[in-house]
């Protein structure tokens, strides 16, 4: 083997003489590169997508759901709540049903009498009530799975949005309101979902502006559907909404909301020149306009004496009053840092200090400003804490692993985040519009809510129409309303795995355990191969899996059939010293085997080529993209199927496809010439030379 490998080694080697057939070795090599490179790339990339989109999938609904079955409604378990006072005479949830004290809460000296066509009571071994839920809970938490219950409806949500009319955090500033109605499904909010922190989308800059302009508007009239004018809340509640913000929101750069910032002439240094426009009308200095960058203007400012002197070019001099207009050429930016205060002082936003840096004409310049013309620019928001926080924020928060709905004034609501194109920000607020059904009619009920945060529902259809919330909404309306949606969907219990792979062997192992203490008959197990909005797209995901593989290897079969080519010339140009090791008493398998090496090596060098250049590729997959945008003059990969980033980690699959397939195939394209190799006959070939 050592022989031949060395003899098929010294064929490949390129050499001076032999220029034409190195050519084509190379060219052999480079292009079942390129098709490993190629094939690499689009394997990973799609692989990644695939696992992209089933993350999105599996965080939102869980990779295992449990719902229960048509046994579980008809039990006494579950029916006894609506003839016991101890129940308010109402079904409960799953979620009420795993924190109840009481497993049967029918009592016979208070209660009517149980109806004959019930089934009977189940009960325990030792003749203790039997506890569906609990138990079920229990089974799961034997198996070391994280399960928590879900519930959901259906309801309008209605939006009111206040937004700010002239220069935002200005004395000029004014408020003006909009409106936003949509029907939305209204999902309970999974927090214990290991893949929740994943979708949940941190405050935007924007949306850290909008809730400090919303401080000291009333929500008051929301619900109503002619609401009064906006109102200004009190001196106490502004106080405590600018606690909540304050206390987990670290401001460090703020922006001028305008070209006009008055505070600008109390940073000014005195007795710096300034270049500045100064235009001069019937003798008197009407405004200052100050560029940012140094550059020829029609004079010079200085401060002295809590005054200005324009010193125009024209060797005219004029002082101008620091209550004239500045003007700035273009939006001001600067580091900001918040300086302590008494917030029970704080009547308006304007009671608050920064002390500022930044720089003017190349000037540093800084000083102590109020908050008046300035919006933050950037900020670092607190949203994962080691235990529970003394103040709320305004956002979901994470206390370990597990995710938290702020305590906000009304209930807060994580909105999918295509409503951010319509213009939501954090901190509106609105209500969720449903049908209560009464003796007579249906009467339309109101619960007032407020949007605290955005998630990503993915590439799902119905993922962006559902709202999270607390499981008290969907409750109230299920319990209030006809539900619109499938009976078995609306109320159910959530399992996350760790392992998307290991899905279908945990439901199994779920039956199993549910068969063992009698809870099979009332438990539907399914995982989210089976969830009938995302079937259709994991089925198609499968298909297009093996048609790019098929298609890949088409392809390298293609590629290597090159390697025929080059083999068929080797062995022609090498007849002699075929001739002579036979000759020298080589044998015809070994003859075979240096070509058929031959092929196995360039097959080899051609995957660890390609390998790494699939690597390279896939490690700077962002330029490639922007590149590919440039050359079409558009987005190349739309961002609501892709993300904002295609994947770029080389897929294992992939890899391992290539690794084992390319060498393969080589090895078996080099058969051919190897062949012919062996049936030629040395006594003719050395006669002939």
């Amino acid at each position: 083997m050592i022989f031949e490998f060395s003899i098929a080694r010294k064929y490949l080697i390129p050499r001076k003489r032999q220029l034409s057939m190195s050519l084509i070795a190379l060219m052999s090599v480079g292009v079942i590169s390129l098709v490993v490179w190629l094939v690499l790339v689009f394997l990973s990339v799609t692989d990644g997508i695939e696992k992209t989109w089933l993350k999105k999938l599996t965080s939102l609904n869980a990779p295992i759901r449990i719902t229960p079955t048509d046994e579980y409604y008809h039990s006494y378990y579950y029916q006894v709540d609506a003839i016991s006072s101890e129940s308010d005479y109402t079904y409960k949830s799953i979620g009420e049903k795993a924190s109840a004290l009481l497993t049967d809460p029918y009592s016979p000296e208070f209660d009517q009498e149980i109806p004959r066509r019930w089934p009977e009571k189940l009960c325990n071994n030792d003749g203790s009530p039997k506890d569906l839920v609990k138990e079920t809970f229990g089974t799961l938490q034997g198996l070391n799975l994280t399960a928590q219950d879900y519930e959901v409806s259906g309801a309008v949500l209605k939006l009111r949005m206040v937004r700010p009319q002239g220069i935002p955090f200005s004395s000029n500033q004014e408020k003006g309101q909009g409106y936003l109605t949509q029907v939305s499904y209204i999902s309970t909010f999974s927090g214990k979902s290991p893949e929740l922190p994943n979708l949940i989308e941190p405050p935007r800059i924007e949306d850290l502006n909008h809730l400090f302009f919303l401080a000291d508007v009333s929500s008051s009239g929301v619900s109503e559907d002619t609401p009064d004018d906006l109102l200004d809340v009190s001196v106490q509640d502004f106080q405590k909404r600018l606690k909540k913000l304050l206390t987990h929101i670290t401001i460090e750069e703020m922006n001028t909301t305008s070209h006009r910032w008055q505070g600008l002439g109390m940073l000014l240094p005195d007795g710096i020149e300034f270049d500045a426009y100064a235009p001069v009308k019937n003798g008197m200095i009407s405004q200052v306009v100050l560029p940012i960058d140094k550059k020829e203007c029609s004079g010079k400012v200085i401060k002295k004496q809590g005054h200005f002197h324009f010193m125009g070019r024209d060797g005219s001099s004029h002082v101008v009053s620091l209550s004239v207009p500045l003007f700035i050429e273009g939006r001001m930016s600067m580091d900001a840092e918040l300086c302590k205060a008494d917030l029970d002082q704080v009547r308006t936003l304007s009671d608050l200090r920064f002390e500022v840096k930044t720089t003017l004409q190349g000037i540093s310049i800084g000083g102590l400003v109020p908050w008046n013309g300035l919006e933050i620019k950037k900020a670092s928001v607190a949203t994962h804490f080691e235990k529970e926080p003394e103040v709320s924020p305004l956002w979901p928060y994470f206390v370990e692993s597990e995710a938290f709905l702020p305590k906000t004034e009304a209930p807060a609501v994580v909105l999918p985040k295509h409503f951010q194109n319509s213009g939501v920000q954090l901190g509106d607020v609105g209500y969720f519009s449903y049908g209560a059904a009464t003796s007579s009619s249906v009467q339309e009920q109101r619960l007032p809510v407020t949007v605290c945060a955005f998630y990503d529902p993915g590439v799902m259809a119905i993922g962006a129409k559902v709202i999270l919330t607390g499981p008290e909404l969907p409750h109230a309306i299920n319990a209030a309303s006809q539900s619109m949606i499938d009976p078995n969907m609306v109320n159910g219990i959530q399992v996350y795995l760790g392992d998307l792979g290991a899905a279908k062997e945990m439901k199994e192992k779920i039956e199993t355990a549910f068969e063992a203490s009698g809870l099979a008959p009332y438990w539907k197990v399914t995982t989210f191969h089976e969830y009938d909005f995302a079937k259709d797209l994991l089925q198609q995901f499968q298909s297009d899996k093996y048609l790019f593989t098929l298609i890949g290897v088409i392809v390298l079969l293609v590629a290597c059939s090159n390697i025929i080519s080059l083999l068929v010339i080797l062995v022609n140009d090498k007849r002699k010293e075929i001739a002579i090791l036979s000759a020298m008493g080589a044998s015809k398998k070994s003859i075979a085997m240096i070509f058929t090496l031959c092929g196995g090596i360039m097959g080899t060098l051609s995957t660890l080529i390609g390998t790494v250049a699939a690597m390279l590729t896939l490690h700077n997959i962002d330029v490639v993209v922007s590149f590919l945008s440039f050359l079409q003059g558009h987005e190349a990969f739309n961002t609501v199927f892709y993300g904002k980033s295609l994947p770029n980690q080389l897929s294992n699959h992939a890899l391992i496809f290539i690794l084992i397939a390319t060498p393969i195939i080589s090895l078996l394209a080099g058969l051919v010439p190897a062949l012919k190799a062996t049936k030629l006959h040395p006594s003719q070939i050395l006669r002939s030379e």
